[in-house]
Parts: C-alpha cells; sequence; structure tokens
C-alpha cells in the first residue's frame, strides 16, 4: 500500500482550498468542485471515488478552519440509507449536490431519547446537530420491548419543532418531535458499523486538518518573534514541543491514510476507526492549545488563527464521542480480533 497521497487527491485539496477562497455560500462553493459527492457510491449519484477522496476533502477544511458538519452528517446519512432500498429520494439527492441539501441521522451514536408509540410516531428531543435545516433524517427510536426502530423523517413543522442551543459555545440545534411520522427504514448492521467507521475517518481527518494550521501557524511566529535578541524557535523549549507534535502528525497522517485505504478495500478493521479518531482529538488539542500558548495575548483575540483553531478543536474533538471512549472501543476491538 502506498501512502503518499496520490495526484487525484492533491488536486481534491487544491479544488478544496481554492473554493474556501471564494466569496460565496462555502457550501454551494464546495459543491461547484464536487463535495459532498466525490466519495459518495454511484448508486447515490456519487463519483465513487472513496474514502481517500474525502479525507483529502475533510482535511483541507480543517486546514482552512471550515468545518462544515453537515457535509459530513449528510454523507453519512446517505450512507446509512445506501442499501437500504428506499424510494424517493432523488430530491433530497438533487439538492445534495447542488449544495444545499442536508441529511441528518439522530440517535445513532449513543442511547436514543427518542421514542416510537403504539401508532407509530415519533416523541422526544435529538441530541445537539449542527445548526443547519435538513431535508430528511435517518431517525433511531426506542420501541416499548426495549429495542429500537429505524424511520426516515421529512421535515414538518406542526410535528417537528427546532430549538437552538450551544455546543461549547458553538451554535447547534435539537429537533423536538411530536406524534411525527416517519417511514421505516431496514438499516443493516454491518452496513452501519461501515457507514460509522467511515464518518470516524472524515472527522479523524478533519482534526489534523486543524492541527496542521495550528502548528503551522506557531511555527510561523515563533520564528519571527524575538525575545534576548533570538527568535523564539532557537529556544529549545519552543522548538522542542512543536517538533514532537510534527513528528506525532507524520504518524496519525499515516494511520490516517491506511484506514482509509483499507475502508476502499472492503477490509474490516473494527479497532481503526475509533482508535484513528481519538488519536486525531487528542492531537488537535494539544496542537490548539500549544498554538495559543505560545501566541500569548495576541492568540486570543476572537477572529486570530490560535482562538479560531482552538474553538474548533474544541468541539470537533467530541462531536463523535470523546477521546476516551474511543479508546476503550479500540482496545476491545483489539482484544476481541485477537481472542478469535
Amino acid at each position: 500500500m502506498d501512502l503518499h497521497q496520490d495526484p487525484i487527491q492533491s488536486q481534491i485539496a487544491e479544488a478544496v482550498a481554492l473554493a474556501l477562497t471564494h466569496t460565496g455560500e462555502v457550501r454551494r462553493e464546495l459543491a461547484a468542485v464536487g463535495v459532498p459527492t466525490l466519495g459518495l457510491p454511484t448508486s447515490l449519484g456519487g463519483m465513487g471515488l472513496g474514502l481517500t477522496a474525502d479525507v483529502a476533502v475533510h482535511r483541507e477544511l480543517g486546514r482552512g478552519l471550515e468545518t462544515a458538519p453537515e457535509l459530513r452528517e449528510t454523507v453519512l446519512c446517505l450512507e446509512l440509507l445506501a442499501d437500504a432500498g428506499v424510494d424517493g429520494l432523488g430530491d433530497v439527492l438533487a439538492r445534495v449536490h447542488e449544495g444545499v441539501g442536508t441529511a441528518v441521522s439522530i440517535g445513532l451514536h449513543g442511547p436514543t431519547s427518542i421514542r416510537l408509540d403504539g401508532d407509530g410516531l415519533l416523541w422526544g428531543t435529538s441530541e445537539a446537530l449542527p445548526a443547519t435545516g435538513w431535508d430528511v433524517a435517518l431517525v433511531r427510536a426506542a420501541t416499548d420491548g426495549g429495542g429500537h426502530r429505524w424511520l426516515l423523517v421529512r421535515p414538518d413543522g406542526a410535528t417537528v419543532r427546532r430549538e437552538e442551543v450551544t455546543l461549547l459555545g458553538t451554535p447547534a440545534a435539537r429537533w423536538r418531535f411530536e406524534a411525527a411520522a416517519g417511514q421505516p427504514v431496514p438499516v443493516v448492521e454491518a452496513q452501519r458499523r461501515r457507514a460509522v467507521a467511515a464518518a470516524r475517518v472524515r472527522q479523524a481527518a478533519l482534526l489534523l486538518g486543524i492541527a496542521g494550521r495550528a502548528l503551522d501557524t506557531a511555527r510561523a511566529h515563533v520564528g519571527r518573534r524575538l525575545q534576548f535578541g533570538k527568535p523564539l524557535l532557537e529556544f529549545q523549549t519552543v522548538s522542542h514541543r512543536i517538533t514532537t507534535l510534527i513528528g506525532e502528525a507524520d504518524g496519525w497522517e499515516l494511520l490516517l491514510a491506511e484506514a482509509a485505504w483499507a475502508h476502499d478495500q472492503g477490509a474490516e478493521a473494527p479497532a481503526t476507526a475509533p482508535q484513528v479518531l481519538a488519536a486525531a482529538a487528542e492531537h488537535a488539542l494539544k496542537a490548539a492549545r500549544l498554538s495559543l500558548q505560545l501566541h500569548g495575548v495576541r492568540g486570543m483575540l476572537a477572529h486570530s488563527v490560535p482562538a479560531t483553531a482552538y474553538r474548533l478543536a474544541t468541539v470537533e474533538a467530541v462531536r463523535l464521542g470523546p477521546p476516551a471512549g474511543l479508546w476503550l472501543e479500540a482496545g476491545r476491538a483489539r482484544l476481541a480480533g485477537t481472542r478469535a
């Protein structure tokens, strides 16, 4: 396996970086260069370039400090539906390809607070989701028998209401279901595991991009900031901390590339996705904190790169679960594989 970025990935990254320099709405600008359809399967109207293409996209979004969580939510939801045989998604897919459509999954990453009553109607409030509307939601609802069912829900102002919230200071939304109707959908467990693994790899790519931008900014700052007549970078207490994180980043980038490649090859490695996301989350937090510390007061300005990277890393590091829980999941999966 070649772990170097191939020419297609390089071109994708360049196209995303160029789109982020434009002044239009971000999602429309990204849609103009094929995001988010690059990695989607052809059955959903995508290009079928796989997770390696998505990694290039989201790493570059991280470097641009443009997290766009609704992009990853949409791809995750569509991948969950890929083998469910759902009809009538053509309008949603068309809007997604135009950069205006959004799909979300609710209750996927933990115990669900949405319940299904005896009449097949949904009640309850979702977890915090990206602060955007949605064209369709795939809802995991608890049933009276202790199990759960998946339902596809279209927005309906009479039975689905939005509540504005914040997620660590970042705008988010919760959705309250009050006798909302949904279409039952069969989500195969193997498909669920594969879709969640891909989502974690995309999130890891975003976090490593944020970390890379934070470290590059810190390195440039200490290279020109003078103290006692020489750049801060020449002090070992500074240079060692930066080079240690840069070295760690190289290792996590290799693990990220391996995870994406293995996923595209259809390899089953339950420990890899939670491991790479946990590592990327912790690395991004360390890189953002160091950049903020080295910039001092300058780094605390609300719209500075260090402050922005720190704020985004804090939110995105826990979006799909805290690193501690991910490490435990990866360890259990690795032990189970050893015993098998």
